[in-house]
């Protein structure tokens, strides 16, 4: 993954973290970034 996509969802991650953990029982990084590249294809695909 490249440092700038990193640093993007970490910055994000810090700033939803509570959140996350108390809503979807997020509670570590890479379940966040795993969670959100999900929202993400689900989105795209039902864009198409």
């Amino acid at each position: 993954m490249k440092a700038e996509v990193y640093d993007y969802f970490f910055k994000e991650w810090l700033k939803v973290k509570e959140e996350y953990t108390i809503k979807k029982g997020i509670r570590s990084f890479s379940a966040y970034v795993t969670y959100r590249l999900a929202e993400l294809l689900t989105q795209d695909k039902k864009s198409k």
